[in-house]
């Protein structure tokens, strides 16, 4: 990650690879000197005169020492033959980004907070609950009981508005009226308690469609794989998925991040890197309200270690495993890359506040946001609820028929 000059030079950098290289510095007290391979070489790759490029042509020349930039622990092309790697620091899965979808219509979020098999089985309950109180309601048993002898029409809206938590206040006086009535009150009032609640989280949270999120969706669509080199067009072509092998027919590599980016929020194509970089580049892409513009899909691809690079056969590994070592017992990796989207967003914040002091057009809301998902209630989070409804539905039709079935001796 760098902080740049307005003419483009370096003034700083940072990030997790770089607090790295100044720990392991100042553990064995030498200076840093940072050479960068020219553009569009990053790692490095075997070129057609058999030589290497990049990371592993400066190894192989001897014009670096260590390397420090999300490196992979591979042998891909034969690049070990230059390039040794220390003891892993971290472990990464490879990921696509794509361009984060439109947010569903909000009018939809009314029949989101329950899932359909919950809806089902409400609607269920309502259209049975009706004729279990018609059913109750029909013997005469005891005198002067107000829902006794009603019509299927006055018993069915009575159950309609026990839903809606607004019956009219007609109290039953039977055993088994009363316990039927008072369970469908339990049962009623925790699901629209439960679909209040979750309303309120849908209402305030943006739904997006779920999309691509599998290789093989990935292979099916038309989308364009890129990457910053040719490093994971390599990987996606010797890769055991054929999904991901057929998408290495599609990989294009570019030099720089700022034209892949074009390709993905256009919607053309997606970009395939380590994860970490990805949560780093979706920090730096949101709307004015916070909410992200790009989402990574939710199956990866290939694991990898992750290591510092040093020159074959270096006298260096030693110390430098050693060093690698201590610092990922101390927990400073997972830290480090807190504190990368810390000063990423501090940065942002402070170029959005530089743009809104230089324009009249207003400054943009920069603050960020968590998306949460709401989830949908479905029935085995609501089982317990349904559970109390049918034990008393049964306990009241159990009454209902021990008072049926000694009526006359209860006249006498």
């Amino acid at each position: 990650m760098y902080r740049r000059a307005a003419n483009g030079s370096v003034v700083d950098r940072y990030g997790g690879n770089i607090r790295l290289a100044q720990a392991v510095a100042g553990m064995y007290n030498f200076s840093i000197r940072f050479i960068e391979p020219p553009p569009g070489e990053l790692w490095g790759e075997l070129t057609s005169n058999g030589t290497w490029n990049g990371m592993v042509g400066l190894f192989a020349r001897e014009e670096g020492d260590i390397g420090v930039a999300n490196l992979f622990i591979t042998a891909l092309g034969g690049r070990r033959k230059f390039q040794e790697y220390t003891f892993p620091y971290g472990q990464e899965s490879t990921c696509f980004l794509i361009r984060r979808g439109a947010g569903l219509p909000r009018w939809q979020s009314l029949a989101l907070p329950f899932a359909q098999d919950t809806w089902l089985a409400v609607l269920l309950v309502a259209l049975l609950v009706g004729p279990v109180l018609y059913v109750l309601s029909q013997p005469q048993v005891t005198s002067g009981e107000k829902l006794a002898g009603r019509s299927f029409a006055f018993s069915t809206l009575y159950t309609f508005a026990v839903h809606l938590r607004n019956s009219r206040p007609l109290l039953p006086l039977r055993t088994s009226l009363q316990v039927f009535v008072a369970f469908l009150w339990v049962y009623v009032i925790i699901v629209t308690e439960a679909y209040s609640a979750n309303l309120t989280a849908f209402l305030t949270v943006e739904r997006v469609p779920e999309g691509i999120n599998t290789l093989k969706e990935l292979y099916q669509s038309s989308f364009t794989v890129y990457a910053q080199g040719p490093f994971f067009g390599n990987n996606l072509a010797a890769a055991k998925n054929e999904h991901a092998r057929g998408l290495s027919d599609r990989f294009i590599p570019l030099p720089d991040l700022e034209s892949i980016l074009e390709h993905v929020v256009s919607g053309e194509g997606v970009y395939i890197a380590s994860i970490n970089n990805l949560i780093y580049t979706i920090s730096l892409h949101t709307t004015p309200q916070g909410s992200p513009t790009l989402r990574v899909i939710k199956e990866c691809f290939q694991p990898f270690n992750m290591a510092m690079g040093l020159q074959s056969h270096s006298p260096l590994k030693r110390n430098l495993d050693q060093a690698v070592r201590m610092i990922v017992e101390a927990g400073l990796v997972h830290h480090w890359l807190d504190e990368t989207l810390l000063l990423a967003k501090q940065d942002r914040q402070k170029a959005a506040e530089w743009s809104a002091s230089t324009s009249t057009e207003g400054s943009a809301n920069t603050t960020d946001r968590k998306i949460e998902q709401s989830v949908p209630l479905s029935l085995e989070h609501l089982q317990g609820v349904f559970i109390v409804l049918v034990i008393g539905c049964s306990v009241s039709l159990f009454v209902f028929f021990v008072e049926v079935v000694f009526r006359d001796s209860w006249k006498r």
